[in-house]
């Protein structure tokens, strides 16, 4: 794999890109035909193209956004050190959700009045929460539950250490074994067959929704963060990318083909029924096939971007490091703001499809020109990114991990790369 002070750019890139892409993915909520108002308020108009862009997008982009969240922990972890991991997420993580949570109660409670009613009346309600911080919930438990497995080992140890007086070393050992058990029979092979199966036993419950099922986000996160470790599978995606997005295209047709002709989504069925007890006996062969598929989607799709990321966008760009930066600011506020836009065009003579993209544009470009001028070189930057850029800044950036820097030596302090 790469040197150890590399930058991932392209992954950096991807992952800024699926973090936008949910300004794009609830923007087209209110025009899925047979949405049920009580998921989202909806509009007067539908749209099928609409309907596929949201079922495209909702294929992969949770599980793609695991995947990368398990690799750069790993990343993190192997260039500094477990301690350092627990207490970055922690301040990245944590603290957000406590600044970000209040902000969604008082503003998402009376946007979503007004998008079922048309009145406006403020209030303040955590009803509902986390909203579409679920994601940074879940991060979170993976972090806690590593310190609690953690914990056995080191306690064996020090016990171990006081018995001997030395490392144990068949300790040790024995660990990393049992840490590589599970990505030599799951993670690890090309063809995920393996992955794919054990993807759909843990997210069969939910009907492949991650929001409800930390298990089934953690298989995505746990296959990341085996592919770190990886430099054989991680190289295969980077040739043979193409190969994984032509199969994932085909399945995702086959799915699309299979919704319009009627066809029930298993998460249809499970909700319709209320998680009752029975729920899977409505569960027709059609219906499972679409659940197959859209696990198989998830999988094939996640693997042939992350391939597609580093073998076309794996050198440094401002553009891509910009929108990647600027990334974790647009997830946090968007869903306010994508929401009331798409509210307030309820009932104009537009076309579904063109208030779909005025939405787009009214909160992209919103969520960009206040990350420019309010969080970039502010300490929100820093909250956030754990960094202050100033502006755009193209110059004195490191080749390598494409760290800026106002007053440079000859090399970067960061990785030892040199400056541009």
């Amino acid at each position: 794999m790469a040197s150890a002070a590399a930058r991932y750019h392209g992954l950096d890139a991807l992952r800024g890109i699926a973090m936008v892409l949910g300004i794009v993915l609830h923007a087209s909520l209110p025009y899925i035909p047979g949405i049920p108002p009580s998921i989202w308020p909806t509009d007067n108009s539908s749209s099928y193209p609409v309907k596929i862009v949201f079922e495209f997008i909702h294929m992969w982009r949770m599980p793609l956004f695991f995947m990368l969240a398990g690799f750069f922990g790993h990343l993190v972890i192997a260039r500094r050190s477990w301690r350092y991991w627990w207490k970055n997420r922690f301040l990245r993580i944590a603290l957000p959700i406590v600044v970000f949570f209040p902000v969604m109660g008082m503003t998402l409670p009376w946007i979503w009045k007004y998008g079922h009613t048309g009145d406006f009346h403020f209030f303040y309600s955590n009803m509902g929460q986390p909203f579409h911080l679920w994601f940074l919930w879940q991060l979170l438990i993976f972090m806690l539950l590593s310190i609690a497995l953690s914990l056995p080992y080191k306690g064996l140890r020090f016990l171990m250490l006081q018995l001997n007086g030395r490392e144990p070393g068949i300790l040790s050992s024995m660990f990393r074994k049992l840490a590589n058990l599970g990505p030599i029979i799951i993670f690890r092979a090309r063809i995920p067959i393996g992955f794919i199966v054990v993807c759909g036993v843990a997210n069969f419950w939910s009907g492949g929704e991650l929001i409800i099922n930390p298990l089934g986000s953690g298989m995505y996160f746990l296959f990341g963060f085996s592919l770190y470790k990886n430099p054989p599978l991680f190289s295969f995606l980077k040739k043979r990318w193409a190969y994984y997005l032509l199969v994932a295209f085909l399945v995702f047709s086959v799915y699309v083909i299979l919704g319009m002709n009627g066809v029930e989504d298993i998460t249809q069925v499970i909700y319709q029924t209320e998680m009752e007890r029975n729920a899977t006996k409505h569960l027709g062969l059609l219906t499972l096939t679409m659940y197959g598929l859209d696990i198989i989607g998830a999988v094939l799709f996640s693997m042939g971007f992350i391939g597609l990321a580093e073998a076309k966008f794996g050198s440094y760009n401002p553009l891509s490091r910009f929108i990647s930066d600027g990334s974790y600011w647009m997830y946090l506020i968007h869903l306010p703001i994508v929401a009331l836009t798409t509210f307030l065009l309820f009932g104009l003579p537009l076309l579904p499809e063109i208030k779909f993209i005025l939405a787009i544009g009214v909160t992209g470009g919103f969520c960009l020109l206040t990350y420019y001028y309010f969080v970039r070189a502010t300490f929100i930057g820093v909250f956030l990114n754990g960094r202050r850029h100033r502006g755009l800044n193209l110059k004195n950036v490191c080749s390598m991990c494409g760290e800026i820097f106002e007053n440079p030596g000859a090399f970067c302090t960061e990785c030892g790369g040199e400056l541009n």
